[in-house]
């Protein structure tokens, strides 16, 4: 048993960089139930899809950028996943369908994959042959369809996503976590752009003495984004790897 006496808040930005493994999800699972540890899976998916796919009770969940909060309890079936009030973002819902559906009559193509994420819409593919020319394809349909700019453009690693002006973003999410928690040690894992914002806050409050931290970009896929890895303490070679950082963690503090 450790003798860590405080509270340590291990964040996975993205469950793709490590959660979903089953080493990560036993160190995961181990964590979230230490008195004093929050687990908290902020992820640009829904809340409900994220915690259908970790499934680590206990853990706190954060859709949509943290659009979308809630917790699934320790043991429980991750459909009985309970979600806080939403936002004032409803009148966006029609905006981002007619977007969901309009895009994808432009591109009928099978590499283009569709998320509907309520008063959001991304729009992934990942699997096209010709990344760039998919890229441009997605973000030119996107301004024929929504020239006004109703929803906020936020490109990823192969993906635009949608989302209403005003919408919360990682950094956002990750600064009223720990204005909330007020951890005294944070752990970040994350592979996509948008964790860099989060990493960004994280050392910021650490440099300015609130709390200890550690920012970790992880490669899950050929390498992290250059936004990212410099946004963070340093880099992690794979999801293994990130894995494995992870159960150390839990046999440290368990």
């Amino acid at each position: 048993m450790s003798d860590f006496d405080g509270t340590l808040s291990p964040i996975v930005l993205d469950p793709w960089a490590a959660a979903i493994l089953p080493v990560a999800r036993r160190a995961l699972r181990r964590l979230a139930g230490r008195a004093g540890v929050h687990v908290v899976i902020l992820s640009g998916r829904t809340a409900q899809d994220v915690a259908g796919r970790v499934r680590v009770g206990g853990a706190r969940y954060l859709g949509n950028h943290g659009l979308e909060r809630g917790k699934l309890a320790r043991n429980a079936r991750t459909g009985r996943l309970e979600l806080e009030p939403s936002s004032d973002q409803q009148m966006y819902f029609e905006a981002a369908e007619r977007l969901a559906v309009g895009v994808a009559e432009a591109i009928p193509e099978p590499w283009l994959v569709v998320e509907r994420k309520g008063p959001a819409v991304a729009f992934h593919y990942r699997s096209a042959p010709d990344i760039l020319r998919a890229a441009a394809a997605v973000a030119g349909a996107v301004e024929k369809l929504d020239p006004e700019e109703r929803l906020v453009r936020y490109p990823g690693r192969r993906v635009l996503e949608l989302r209403p002006p005003g919408a919360t973003a990682k950094g956002d999410a990750m600064a009223a976590l720990l204005d909330e928690l007020e951890p005294a040690v944070a752990v970040a894992l994350g592979d996509d752009r948008s964790d860099a914002e989060a990493f960004t806050i994280l050392r910021r409050a650490r440099d300015q003495g609130r709390m200890a931290g550690l920012a970790l970009a992880v490669q899950a896929h050929a390498e992290a984004p250059p936004e990212v890895a410099a946004a963070a303490d340093g880099v992690l070679p794979s999801p293994i790897e990130a894995a494995r950082f992870l159960t150390g963690l839990a046999r440290l503090l368990v």
